[in-house]
């Protein structure tokens, strides 16, 4: 059977799944709840001393493109930190602490700081309740507004977040993850210049600042101001970031953003994580926390069906597979082939064909003209039916 188990800084994960800083882990309660379900790890909600981060707006969550749920949607919310003075957040960190231990689960916890010494009283505080790592959230897409530079504003400051990782690190003897932000900033020069002030490794990435308006009124939903947006659609890129800093940087990342199935967190390692981090997927799908048993599961039956042995086994395997714009093939010729007992006449495809290359024959069976098929894949990928196909083997994806 696969050996589900990674080590990250000298700490073991049981399984690379970890719960994220979000609402799942707001109090020691919930996140027992994790830690019973399996999670390899939980990422305490970040805690703040910044009074309006720690209160929250009604309603602060919503869905965008509903009716795609639960397959493409986009997660849209404004939750801020952990509720609690970072003094009372410290009881709930000792109480899920003696829990994960009995459960063999990693607890890393999340802070957030308004200013170098604050950053500092705020990691030593973690440490002291025998935390077994830090994550300094220079991600979050709501402080950007407070006073201070927090959150994706501070994250966005790459020489500030240097100075904060430098402090941080300094203070405590722990490994310390920097959570970086994807909004205005090179995440790979960001990466590098965490890691070089001392950061063991990097959570890439969180959501972004966004905004969505009321169409009848103008108006800024939920709360009346910017919101944080993220969901199954984030994907794409952030296995972009994780591909990049990869390449980039010799330490450790944490996959985030975008996490729905077990496919995800299969990919997010391949392009070079070490564990995987989720939120959305716990808070948005039908199954709840129940959806760490599936990524869980999901995963072993993968490496099963597979053939791997260790998460070492296919870790980081896609960046070396990335070729370079300049090289891509541009000389090879193919074109779309129609399963005739699948086709049902829809003619759909005919819209997507900007060569004239699709006909319809008798009760509308599309014909393929491969003289002038581009070969583009467009229909291939849209067919409602999957009655075409590619004459050669072609990486379009699992559409899912």
């Amino acid at each position: 059977m696969a050996d589900l188990s990674i080590e990250v800084c000298g700490i073991n994960f049981k399984n690379p799944v970890v719960v994220a800083a979000a609402t799942p882990t707001k109090d020691a309660k919930w996140m027992k709840k994790g830690i019973e379900l399996g999670a390899g790890g939980i990422v305490t909600k970040t805690v703040t001393t910044e009074k309006l981060l720690q209160r929250y707006v009604r309603p602060r969550f919503t869905v965008l493109h509903k009716k795609g749920w639960p397959d493409v949607f986009s997660n849209y919310s404004c939750e801020f930190l952990a509720t609690y003075e970072p003094e009372e957040w410290m009881n709930e960190i000792r109480v899920a602490k003696k829990y994960a231990n009995n459960h063999n689960c990693v607890l890393i916890g999340s802070i957030s700081g308004t200013s170098i010494e604050v950053w500092e009283k705020l990691a030593m505080m973690i440490e002291s309740a025998d935390i077994d790592m830090i994550e300094v959230n220079f991600g979050c897409p709501h402080p950007r507004e407070t006073e201070r530079k927090q959150g994706a504003e501070l994250g966005r400051d790459v020489e500030t977040a240097s100075k904060v990782t430098r402090a941080v690190t300094k203070a405590v003897d722990i490994p310390v993850f920097a959570k970086l932000t994807p909004e205005a900033v090179d995440v790979v020069n960001a990466a590098r210049a965490v890691v070089k002030a001392g950061a063991s490794g990097v959570t890439i990435i969180n959501r972004y600042p966004a905004l969505d308006i009321d169409i009848n009124t103008g108006r800024p939903l939920l709360h009346g101001t910017f919101a944080g947006v993220g969901g199954p659609w984030m994907r794409p890129i952030t296995l972009k970031w994780i591909a990049k800093v990869a390449q980039a940087i010799d330490a450790p990342i944490s996959a985030t953003n975008g996490v729905w199935t077990y496919k995800d967190v299969v990919k997010c390692i391949m392009c070079g994580a070490s564990t995987v981090q989720t939120c959305t997927a716990l808070m948005y799908s039908r199954k709840g926390y129940g959806q760490l048993k599936d990524l869980i599961g999901g995963l072993s039956n993968f490496m099963d069906e597979k053939g791997y042995r260790f998460i070492t086994d296919f870790k980081g395997i896609t960046p070396p597979q990335i070729t370079n714009w300049v090289k891509v093939d541009r000389e090879s010729r193919i074109f779309s082939i129609i399963d005739e007992d699948r086709c049902t006449g829809c003619k759909l495809c005919g819209n997507w064909c900007f060569y004239d290359a699709i006909s319809f024959g008798d009760n509308n069976i599309a014909i393929i003209d491969k003289s002038k098929c581009d070969g583009c894949g467009l229909c291939v990928s849209l067919c409602p039916r999957d009655a075409i196909r590619m004459s050669e083997k072609v990486y379009l994806g699992d559409y899912s």
